[in-house]
C-alpha cells in the first residue's frame, strides 16, 4: 500500500473532497503538478454503520482506494461507525496515512484544502507545508465550531498560502506572509465542445429539444445543490414562467433533498461526470448562478462562471462579490427574483451582433485564467519556497 519510492517527490494531500466527487478546484490543479510529484490523494475519513457494504469484517478502519494512474493514487479512508473507533479518529486517521509513505522516502510536500486536519502537522515531518483556500468552509452548514482556531493554527505552520477567490484572499491578508491570489481558471478546450456540431446534447434532456434547439428556453445549472441555491428563486422562476425549462445538475448535499421544489418544469438529473458537462451546456440556452446571499456564498468564487463562458452560454447570476467583482461585464447580474427573471428574458433576446461582441470579450479573458497557467504558477512559488527553505537550513 505504500508509496514506492520515486524520482518524483511526493506530493501528499488532505482534502475535504473525494477524488471522485465533483471535478473542482483540487483535481484540476492536483493532477496538472501530478506531472512533477507523485500525488497521495486522501478524502476526509467517512463512517460507515454495520448495514454498509463498506463495513469492514474485522471493524477495523482501513483506506479504500477510489483511484489510481502513474502519477495519482487517490484515497477514501472508512471508519466503522464505533464509538471505541471515532473517539482516536485523530489517531486512526494518522496511522492510515501514514502507511500510504515509504519509509525510506524523503519528507513529503503537506498540502491542505481543509484546516480540519491541521494536526497532522505533528505526526509528518513536512519538506513543505502549502494550504489552497478555496472555500471558508467556516461558513458552510455543519462545520465545526473551532474550524477558524484550527485555520489560524495551520497558518502559522504553513510555508505557501493560495487563496481561490478575490474575498478569500482579502480576509487573509496580514495573516500570512506568503499569500497569493489565484482565482478560478478554467480548460477552455473542455467546454468549448459544447460549441461542436458533433457534440450530442446529454441524453437527459434531450428529450427537450428538437434537432439541437430548444422549442422552450433551458435554463440550466450544474455543481453540488446545498445550502449555497437560492431554492425560493428557483420555484418562482418556474412558477412564473411555464414556457422555461429549469435543469439542475448535480448531487444534493448538506440539504433535505425533499426541500428541493418539485414541478413540472424543474428537471434534476443528480451527479454527472465532468466529461458530460458540455453535453449540458449544449442544451443550455442560458446558464444559472442561482445562488443564495448568504455566509455560505459570501466569499465563494464559482469555477463555473468561466467554465459557462468557454461554452459561450449567456449567463445569469445572483449579486455574489466575487462574481460582481470579476465577472460583472460578462455575466447578468440580478439582485432579487423580479430582477433575475428580466434578467433571464434579457438574456434569451441577445442579439447575433451582442453574442459575438460578447464572445470575443470571453476568449479574451478566457486565455488569461487555464487552469495550466494557475498550476504552473503555483508550482513556481512551491519551488521557490524550497529553495528558500533550503538556503535557511544551509546557513543555519
Amino acid at each position: 500500500m505504500r508509496q514506492s519510492s520515486t524520482t518524483k517527490p511526493t506530493l501528499l494531500c488532505l482534502s475535504h473532497l473525494g477524488w471522485d466527487f465533483v471535478w473542482q478546484r483540487p483535481q484540476h490543479i492536483l493532477s496538472r503538478l501530478a506531472r512533477q510529484y507523485a500525488l497521495i490523494y486522501v478524502n476526509e475519513p467517512r463512517p460507515v454503520g454495520p448495514d454498509s457494504p463498506l463495513y469492514p469484517c474485522d471493524g477495523q478502519p482501513y483506506l479504500q482506494k477510489v483511484f489510481a494512474n502513474e502519477s495519482v493514487t487517490a484515497w477514501q479512508p472508512i471508519f466503522p461507525n464505533r464509538a471505541e473507533v471515532l473517539e482516536q479518529w485523530r489517531a486512526n486517521y494518522v496511522r492510515l496515512v501514514k502507511t500510504l509513505l515509504a519509509p525510506d522516502a524523503a519528507p513529503p510536500i503537506l498540502w491542505f484544502y481543509t484546516p480540519t486536519p491541521y494536526y497532522f502537522l505533528d505526526h509528518i515531518p513536512a519538506q513543505l507545508v502549502v494550504y489552497d483556500v478555496m472555500d471558508n468552509l467556516a461558513n458552510f452548514k455543519g462545520a465545526a465550531a473551532d474550524l477558524p482556531q484550527r485555520e489560524v493554527a495551520l497558518l502559522a505552520q504553513a510555508d505557501v498560502v493560495f487563496a481561490g477567490g478575490r474575498s478569500m484572499y482579502q480576509e487573509r491578508q496580514g495573516k500570512h506572509a506568503n499569500l497569493h491570489l489565484f482565482p478560478s481558471g478554467v480548460e477552455p478546450e473542455h467546454f468549448a465542445q459544447a460549441l461542436l456540431p458533433e457534440t450530442p446534447i446529454a441524453p437527459e434532456i434531450a428529450r427537450l429539444c428538437d434537432n439541437g434547439r430548444s422549442p422552450q428556453a433551458i435554463l440550466g445549472y450544474y455543481g453540488v445543490i446545498d445550502e449555497r441555491i437560492d431554492l425560493a428563486l428557483l420555484c418562482r422562476l418556474a412558477v412564473a414562467n411555464p414556457q422555461w425549462t429549469l435543469v439542475m445538475v448535480g448531487p444534493v448535499a448538506k440539504i433535505d433533498p425533499n426541500e428541493l421544489p418539485r414541478l413540472p418544469n424543474i428537471v434534476y438529473t443528480g451527479q454527472q461526470p465532468y466529461e458530460k458537462l458540455p453535453h449540458f451546456l449544449k442544451g443550455f440556452d442560458v446558464c444559472l448562478m442561482p445562488f443564495a446571499l448568504n455566509e455560505a456564498t459570501r466569499t465563494i468564487s464559482p469555477t463555473k462562471t468561466l467554465e459557462y463562458m468557454a461554452a459561450h452560454k449567456p449567463i445569469v447570476s445572483t449579486p455574489v462579490p466575487d462574481v460582481v467583482a470579476n465577472w460583472q461585464e460578462f455575466v447578468h447580474i440580478a439582485g432579487d427574483a423580479a430582477g433575475f427573471e428580466t434578467a433571464v428574458s434579457t438574456a434569451l433576446c441577445e442579439t447575433a451582433e451582442q453574442r459575438a461582441q460578447r464572445t470575443q470579450r470571453e476568449q479574451q479573458h478566457l486565455a488569461q485564467h487555464t487552469w495550466d497557467h494557475i498550476a504552473a504558477a503555483m508550482n513556481d512559488h512551491i519551488q521557490a519556497a524550497l529553495r528558500d527553505k533550503d538556503t535557511v537550513m544551509r546557513e543555519t
